[in-house]
């Protein structure tokens, strides 16, 4: 009878884990989507148009909103990371697996410096009250940020997408047409991030984390 609760217990506690991992996806993508949604600061834009559009309240409140969001993203990142680590620990395929998660805390921690970039110049202005930098501070910490997320930020959720994938179609610890979507995500976002515009295959990374979080949503109870 004892045995028979433990069991009980257990696969309800891998039941609510797989359901957290789920939505943790999902909600990666919302908060990523809103990282780079929030804010857009203009390109190519003349020094008169730069500094107007950083001297709106508004826009100095978007950097901070868009950090925000990085750093939820990257929090849920770990945690659905977590989920699928132990769910294919036992898997033929330990060393992809190892290298899913070791590109995961890559991809969230260089999320992480993405989103103190992004949040600096609304800090210094609304919070720390000091006068809005020069020119070359605002091009230049608006060129760092993009170039982070479009390399190397980018790069690393690019080669964690592979990992998994390769894990899925190998292990088929989840359905294993999401590793087939993985893999043709992953593909595209390596080719555009080794071409320093891997920021604009973010919609690609967010299509990923949905259906991702649909295989584990769907995945079979005696599996999870």
């Amino acid at each position: 009878m004892a045995t028979s609760t433990a069991s009980i217990h257990t696969r309800a506690t891998t039941t609510t884990a797989a359901k957290v991992a789920s939505a943790a996806a999902v909600l990666f993508a919302v908060a990523f989507f809103w990282t780079v949604a929030s804010v857009d600061v203009p390109h190519k834009a003349n020094d008169a148009k730069l500094l107007g559009w950083w001297q709106q309240s508004s826009n100095q409140l978007s950097g901070i909103v868009s950090q925000y969001c990085a750093i939820a993203a990257a929090v849920l990142f770990v945690v659905l990371m977590n989920y699928f680590t132990a769910l294919a620990r036992k898997t033929t395929a330990a060393q992809w697996t190892a290298f899913a998660r070791t590109m995961g805390l890559i991809f969230s921690t260089t999320l992480l410096v993405s989103a103190a970039l992004r949040g600096v110049i609304g800090h210094m202005v609304k919070v720390d009250g000091e006068p809005l930098p020069g020119l070359e501070v605002l091009r230049y910490s608006t060129a760092l940020n993009y170039n982070v997320i479009s390399s190397v930020t980018m790069t690393a959720l690019g080669l964690t997408i592979l990992a998994v994938s390769v894990v899925i179609v190998r292990t088929v610890v989840l359905a294993r047409w999401a590793g087939y979507v993985g893999l043709v995500c992953s593909a595209i976002i390596l080719v555009a991030s080794a071409a320093m515009i891997g920021a604009f295959t973010i919609i690609l990374s967010l299509l990923w984390a949905i259906c991702l979080s649909v295989a584990i949503w769907r995945q079979p109870a005696a599996s999870r």
